[in-house]
């Protein structure tokens, strides 16, 4: 048998190009918007409590829909659901300019966060239905999107600050368009089985309006997942490493305005970009040599730690070092948890357990800022920050003992053979 004869049948540039740019053109988008809309809202309402009821409502939907995206893109196919959360991505924006009041921003608020999050859903997704959820694939998606999380949001502001905010908008809709462009690229058999609930298999052309609605039968399949041990265990850890982003985006920023500009901290997630593509190309390598579930829960420790311990950093150069590191660690362990995840799961069941996976971290990312918000009240923002540390600490070190003393989950934790890993 020749060598070539041993290898996985390599996957097409086309499609790898397809799914990468959905990546980066939907990831991007929330940082883009979490530039314009802030402003907008701004200059149309004046109240705290308010602008941030609308800030926090793009995550509203993505809440309650992920595992019902997920779901879709297993009953009807990627490409599918892609194009059509494309397109509303693509209109969403420019109807800010048009609808000015702030019922109308809470309105598309959630509507272009659950188009923009299926759009990143669809991409671990379609790494699963086409390339095998293998960690080269995944590690080059969360290299891409860092291109877009680098250059973006700066471009955004710059198109508000000289054209105004209509075509600021009017920049989010263009920017969209790359996100349809690549839908139209995927092939239209990209769904990998029909569901048994539905006629409509993913190769059917015709869909009916039931074909789309929400199924309380998914969402109990999907957390059904959370009864495989490993897919359980990797929804725990990835939760944690949202609470480290999760307070990197709000009280870590708050913390630091004391004392640095906003250029300054912005020099700091710019340095959390850099070293997170970084860290994205190196875990297929890393992965080789180092079992899955020790190298997630290390990397994701290791993330938070170096924002829970931010007090301590005491000079722009330290700190410089911690966001690197929080970069770093972040890029190695995003690529391990999709490909894991997704390789227990099964072909049938891909996009469900990103759906379930997205709902939980959702759920993080929603209660850390408010739990440390409460405790700050009491104990002060500097010991908050050492006090969530500990408890990730404490928690991701009973994730280790579980392991370690689950039979299954320690015949899983085996570096892949080099043919896997591909």
């Amino acid at each position: 048998m020749t060598a070539k004869a041993t290898q996985p049948d390599a996957v097409p540039w086309r499609l790898q190009i397809a799914v990468y740019g959905i990546g980066l053109f939907s990831t991007s988008m929330f940082y883009m918007a979490s530039v314009v809309v802030p402003l907008w809202v701004a200059s149309i309402e004046t109240s705290p409590f308010l602008v941030g009821v609308v800030l926090s409502a793009r995550h509203f939907l993505p809440l309650f829909l992920s595992i019902h995206g997920g779901a879709l893109m297993d009953r009807l196919g990627g490409r599918r659901v892609m194009i059509f959360f494309a397109i509303v991505g693509i209109v969403v924006p420019l109807l800010f300019p048009v609808m000015p009041w702030i019922w109308a921003v809470l309105v598309l608020q959630m509507i272009a966060g659950l188009a923009d999050s299926m759009g990143w859903l669809g991409a671990q997704t379609l790494i699963g239905q086409h390339m095998r959820g293998s960690t080269v694939y995944t590690g080059r998606l969360s290299f891409t999107c860092r291109f877009g999380h680098l250059i973006a949001p700066p471009a955004i502001g710059w198109v508000w600050d000289v054209f105004g905010p209509t075509w600021a908008f009017v920049g989010l809709s263009v920017w969209g368009l790359g996100t349809l462009v690549c839908g139209l690229m995927l092939p239209d058999n990209t769904g990998n089985a029909a569901d048994e609930n539905s006629s409509r298999s993913p190769t059917n052309n015709s869909v009916r309006f039931r074909d789309a609605l929400p199924r309380f039968a998914d969402y109990v399949a999907a957390f059904r997942l959370l009864g495989i041990p490993a897919i359980a265990l990797i929804v725990m850890a990835s939760m944690l490493s949202h609470v480290g982003s999760s307070v990197q985006s709000t009280f870590y920023v708050v913390y630091l305005e004391k004392s640095y500009s906003a250029t300054e901290i912005g020099l700091l997630f710019s340095a959390a970009s850099v070293a997170a593509a970084l860290g994205a190309l190196a875990a297929n390598w890393t992965a080789q040599r180092i079992k899955p579930y020790w190298m997630i829960m290390g990397t994701i420790l290791s993330g938070v730690l170096a924002i829970a311990l931010t007090p301590l950093f005491g000079f722009l150069s330290l700190l410089m070092i911690a966001a690197s590191v929080r970069g770093a660690a972040n890029g190695m362990s995003q690529p391990m948890v999709i490909s894991s995840v997704l390789k227990v799961a099964g072909p049938a069941m891909q996009g469900k357990a990103a759906g379930i996976r997205g709902t939980m971290n959702r759920v993080a990312s929603i209660v850390a800022p408010m739990v440390m918000g409460a405790m700050a009240e009491f104990i002060g923002m500097e010991t908050s920050f050492f006090v969530v540390g500990a408890i990730v600490t404490i928690l991701m070190g009973a994730l280790v003992v579980h392991v370690m003393r689950s039979p299954e989950l320690t015949a899983s934790n085996r570096i892949p053979r080099e043919d896997e890993a591909r």
